[in-house]
């Protein structure tokens, strides 16, 4: 683990990045730990946006809500009624 002022943040930017592709970087300021940067995957990245997205958490509450108010579907009769639907 690597560690890195904010000053060094500023100025050495990419270095820190290519660090952080190795292993994690401390950023510190006054000599307190502030933040850490680490390399990120693409898949990592969606994962990430989707676990912390505001609107995505509450859809999924309340379609959980739902399901244990109503109960579930069986795959089968909701792939059923879909294709009544379309014709």
């Amino acid at each position: 683990m690597k560690f890195a002022n904010v000053r060094e943040l500023k100025n050495k930017t990419s270095e820190i990045l290519r660090n952080a592709e190795k292993e994690a970087v401390i950023i510190t300021s006054k000599g307190k730990p502030r933040a850490i940067v680490t390399a990120i995957s693409e898949e990592d990245f969606e994962d990430y946006l989707l676990e912390m997205s505001s609107g995505l958490q509450d859809e999924l509450a309340e379609a959980m809500a739902e399901y244990h108010a109503k109960g579930g579907v069986l795959l089968d009769d909701y792939l059923a009624k879909r294709k009544k639907k379309r014709g």
